[in-house]
């Protein structure tokens, strides 16, 4: 479906000098939820969401560093996912200060909100979070490396080791000049870009016109995050304490939904000292598997109460 064209509202800076486009549409007076997109999107990836929202609640969304107006810097290192999660206290500082936020994100978009999430003071900034396909990468790697350091357990050693040849594809993208080249060359064409989101109705898609040069241009996320997290030292992984809802994709072919067991163990065990433990659920296929856990029951209530019922 073409993308709507439009304005931002406002521009907010980022802690580095980054300009990031802020898009805000909805009831000004409802309780504020923030759209957070991936790669290699825009904004515009909530055109069929914000209609659906935009009632009830006061929509924030913005572009990603990188994509859309929202400023490009060259080097690889402002592509990190602690720049992303500056990214998003700036918006949130800038829009709603000092008021909580929902958040809705997808993809890398839901990366940078785990990061953001480990920060001191997230859990008053955040009201709730809801991730689509966009795990934890700390719990991820942890999970990766917890299981092949586990070789006399067949299953998991297999399925550690599965997930993370299924990552080899990123070291591709973290090609310097090929990979922007490619992605340019490749997503121009309508058909491949059909292809690379299932051939869903066209009417469910909504990509920007400008869809190739984003790509080409933000594609350093990769490379700034996936030789990273294998690399770094590893610390203790962070608690979340905010109301989260966790959203998998079970037919995601490069993080399959067994990944998600470890930050699923993680919401259980916190889930055993707290009564607000919604639990774990295989939805319909386009949806996947849905883990929630909220910190106590009044938080249920109010986003219960804020909340678009759905359709089965």
């Amino acid at each position: 479906m073409p993308a709507i064209q439009r304005v931002p509202q406002q521009f907010v800076d980022s802690t580095d000098g980054v300009r990031i486009a802020v898009y805000e549409e909805g009831n000004r007076e409802g309780p504020t939820v923030v759209l957070v997109h991936g790669f290699p999107d825009s904004h515009v990836l909530w055109d069929g969401v914000v209609p659906l929202l935009a009632e009830r609640f006061r929509v924030i969304r913005y572009d990603n560093r990188g994509v859309g107006l929202s400023s490009v810097p060259k080097p690889v290192s402002a592509y990190t996912m602690a720049r992303f999660a500056d990214d998003f206290a700036a918006v949130i500082g800038e829009m709603c200060p000092g008021r909580p936020v929902h958040v809705l994100a997808h993809d890398w978009g839901s990366v940078g909100m785990w990061e953001y999430l480990k920060r001191p003071g997230a859990s008053d900034r955040v009201a709730s979070f809801t991730s689509v396909s966009g795990p934890s990468q700390d719990q991820l790697v942890e999970y990766i490396f917890g299981g092949l350091r586990r070789p006399w357990r067949p299953r998991t050693f297999a399925r550690a080791l599965s997930q993370a040849l299924r990552f080899t594809y990123m070291a591709l993208l973290s090609i310097p000049l090929l990979a922007p080249l490619f992605l340019r060359l490749t997503l121009s064409i309508p058909a491949l870009r059909r292809n690379a989101v299932d051939n869903i109705p066209v009417d469910q898609i909504h990509h920007s016109p400008d869809l190739a040069r984003d790509a080409a241009r933000s594609v350093k996320t990769y490379r700034a995050n996936y030789f990273r997290s294998f690399s770094r030292r590893r610390e203790p992984i962070h608690v979340v304490d905010v109301p989260v809802q966790l959203i998998v994709n079970t037919e995601d072919q490069y993080v399959r939904p067994y990944g998600y067991d470890d930050t699923a163990q993680r919401m259980l065990a916190l889930a055993a000292h707290q009564p607000g433990f919604l639990g774990v659920e295989t939805a319909h296929e386009d949806v996947g598997i849905t883990v929630s856990y909220w910190a106590d029951e009044a938080s249920i209530a109010i986003f219960c109460s804020a909340a678009v019922p759905s359709v089965a």
